[in-house]
């Protein structure tokens, strides 16, 4: 008889650990908690003030975490009934947990007694970054330097865990040392030191990282003898904004990857190491971020808090929104965007090295410089709207000066009809009148030797024109319409926009972008062929229903940058 071959002790252990850090982790199982709890009380309580990255998961469900996150789950398949939503969450987790472990440990019965639901992590320095023995990956010594901590409800239960934990791992080795009155562990598997970690247990906390001086470090800060980041009056100024009641939040500080790179960048040509310096300095200072759920939507907040040569758009409301189709399931509004053009021409121009002839003439033609040319343009927003089976894809932009607009403008119109007159040219130029000001459509011609296909998505022409100091360029009747169209039957006054934008900080800001999932969903479905129509409509289709729309805007303030996302569920 052959005997069954089971893996070895360390492989199911490593996967268990990996399985608890991705449940406390929170990436899509954030409900595991069958109670809510106070605001955070463990946080980066353990980490030095100058933690270059920090990130928190709050699986306790603080305050109306769990009440609304109940609700917003409640839109997807199996979990219509809020009474059943702690089993259903409590067997996911089982089944994971018994996978990783070869059925040896289950969460409800092994991790979930003396887990109480905070998870944090904090890197404390960026190290330099170097490849492995085979010259493919980063070393172990590349891992950046980093804590983690689990909350404890239950110490006693916590140290039955780890023990039989050890008790399966007959082959590794347990290394222990004192600091203070917390013990410190050292688990060395059978396959070498290069996977070995520490740990440390607390009454309240179970700490690990990679060496054993990080976590005398971290134990150092927790105990108060070092000051922490939580004690830091930066951090909580940068912190102090976002919702306290959340699932979890993230905290960067950006300023000290600059040295990093520009470390890293030295073997680079000179052009090119000219663009990443400069694109180093815009770097923020820091983000910090949260994540919080509200019934029906979850919510992201963050602030980015601004170096000295980070560019922040102004904040500031536009008609552009009232100019759109209220069918509009993609609609992005930019603000100065002919300075942001004219930087990224200017780029180009120079890091190509365009010779000065051909520039000369292109600019004698233009009549500016080539990186000015479009600087008249304002504020400019995107739609992409869908009809059925078709789209309508436009841009709209408010001009600083109409007159300039306009000359450049027709510039554009002079050189297309300058190519058209060389030969046969594969499309049409036809002028009119909408609503007073001059539309001017570019047609493709079909080609009887290659005609165009029947089922285009779009019409095939495109149109421009100016009109009460809005630019309009799009596809088939996009400017057309957005010319004459009233509010009442524009994206602004469409309910579903309106409401979000509200939600997400108002008219007044410095960019938005929205997406309605919904209609989005039913053209691509219109897309689907018959052989996979079945599968889709059984195995995606109920999951995919819920997500109704997603928007994100931001606002400046005082050198700071406020941005909020949300994601709809219906």
């Amino acid at each position: 008889m052959t005997p069954v071959s089971r893996p070895k002790p360390v492989r199911w252990i490593v996967a268990l650990l990996a399985t608890v850090l991705v449940v406390v982790t929170g990436v899509g199982l954030a409900m595991l908690a069958t109670g809510s709890r106070t605001p955070a009380a463990l946080g980066p309580t353990f980490l030095p003030p100058d933690t270059v990255a920090y990130l928190e998961s709050r699986l306790d469900l603080p305050g109306d975490q769990r009440e609304n996150l109940v609700s917003f789950m409640g839109r997807f398949p199996g979990f219509a009934d809020p009474a059943a939503f702690d089993l259903k969450v409590n067997d996911t987790l089982d089944r994971l947990t018994r996978e990783a472990s070869q059925d040896r440990y289950t969460y409800t019965g092994d991790i979930k007694p003396w887990f109480e639901g905070e998870f944090a992590l904090g890197v404390t320095e960026v190290p330099e970054m170097s490849s492995g023995p085979d010259g493919l990956g980063a070393s172990r010594e590349s891992i950046p330097p980093f804590v983690g901590a689990l909350s404890v409800a239950d110490r006693a239960a916590l140290d039955a865990f780890l023990a039989r934990l050890r008790a399966d791992a007959p082959g590794a080795t347990f290394t222990e040392s004192s600091h203070g009155s917390a013990t410190i562990v050292t688990y060395q598997p059978e396959s070498g030191p290069e996977q070995a970690f520490s740990y440390a247990v607390t009454d309240e906390s179970l700490l690990f990282a990679l060496t054993p001086e990080h976590l005398v470090a971290a134990l150092e800060v927790r105990s108060g003898a070092q000051p922490s980041l939580a004690g830091s009056a930066i951090f909580q100024e940068r912190i102090a904004s976002l919702p306290p009641e959340r699932l979890g939040a993230v905290y960067l500080t950006l300023s000290v990857y600059r040295t990093l790179v520009e470390a890293g960048s030295s073997e680079l040509d000179g052009t090119t190491s000219e663009i990443l310096s400069e694109a180093l300095e815009q770097l923020p200072e820091a983000v910090a971020g949260s994540l919080r759920v509200e019934d029906d939507r979850m919510v992201l907040d963050m602030l980015v808090s601004a170096g000295v040569d980070t560019p922040l758009s102004p904040s500031r409301s536009t008609s552009l929104a009232a100019r759109m189709s209220s069918t509009s399931a993609v609609y992005s509004e930019t603000r100065d965007v002919g300075e942001g053009i004219s930087k990224v021409v200017e780029g180009l121009v120079t890091s190509l090295g365009a010779p000065p002839a051909q520039l000369e003439q292109v600019e004698a033609f233009l009549g500016v410089p080539v990186e000015d040319f479009l600087l008249w343009m304002e504020d400019a927003a995107v739609s992409v709207a869908v009809d059925g089976d078709q789209l309508t894809v436009g841009l709209a932009a408010t001009v600083t000066d109409a007159t300039v607009a306009a000359q450049r403008v027709e510039r554009l119109t002079t050189a297309i009809r300058a190519a058209s007159a060389f030969g046969e040219v594969p499309f049409s130029i036809e002028e009119e009148d909408i609503a007073g000001s001059l539309v001017t459509t570019i047609a493709a011609k079909s080609d009887p030797s290659s005609p165009l296909p029947d089922d285009l998505p779009f019409e095939p022409s495109l149109s421009y024109g100016i009109h009460d100091d809005i630019f309009y360029l799009g596809l088939g009747d996009f400017v057309s319409g957005a010319m004459q169209r009233s509010e009442s039957d524009s994206l602004a006054g469409n309910a579903d926009y309106a409401t979000a934008l509200e939600a997400a900080g108002g008219a007044t800001n410095s960019g938005v972008a929205y997406v309605d999932l919904a209609a989005l969903r039913g053209f691509m479905e219109a897309l689907i062929p018959d052989e996979g129509r079945a599968e889709y409509d059984r195995d995606v289709k109920p999951y995919l229903e819920a997500f109704d729309r997603f928007i994100m805007s931001g606002t400046v303030t005082e050198g700071d940058m406020s941005l909020r996302a949300l994601l709809y569920v219906e």
